[in-house]
């Protein structure tokens, strides 16, 4: 990760994004927005965001990064909604963290043809996600928690807890 890969990145991608001092971004990492949608992506960020290589960032709505936090290799954030990681938050590789999901109640159509629902996902400050972890739409990680490997986030985590599993529980309080 260079300085000449995070200008690159800010000047291809300048209309969606709003990336504050001293951050850098890694190659290949890729904005996707839905356009035609009510809303155009954002992604602002604080100073000191990390977003390593490979990482791709897509939807229609308005993602947040706070001071100091970084997002893992092969991660996808999908956001038409709203998406807030706090401060010194640490995502891992290869981590989902999308606030929107497809309709599928009328069988007699298409899935494709559903439309979709959204719910804003927001990710207190100091929170660990590892690796492979999934958090779904709507959902709020209170700050100090750590959510394990490849866990699934179904439900609200409180703070500082510790949670994890399909779907993920909680495994035991930090404070």
């Amino acid at each position: 990760m260079d300085k000449w890969t995070t200008w690159c990145f800010k000047l291809k991608y300048r209309r969606f994004v709003n990336i504050g001092p001293n951050n850098v971004v890694g190659k290949r990492v890729h904005i996707r927005p839905f356009f035609g949608q009510k809303r155009v992506l954002k992604l602002s960020t604080a100073k000191n965001v990390r977003i390593y290589r490979d990482v791709l960032i897509q939807g229609s709505g308005k993602i947040t990064i706070g001071y100091r936090s970084f997002i893992g290799s092969f991660s996808i954030i999908g956001c038409n909604d709203e998406i807030t990681i706090g401060e010194n938050v640490m995502i891992a590789q290869s981590v989902s963290i999308r606030d929107t999901d497809h309709n599928f109640e009328d069988t007699d159509k298409p899935m494709i043809q559903q439309g979709t629902t959204t719910a804003p996902v927001i990710i207190g400050d100091d929170v660990w996600i590892g690796y492979g972890a999934v958090i779904t739409k709507g959902i709020r990680i209170g700050s100090g928690s750590i959510i394990a490997a490849n866990a699934v986030v179904t439900k609200d985590v409180p703070p500082k807890t510790i949670v994890g599993g399909v779907p993920a529980k909680v495994i035991r309080s930090r404070g």
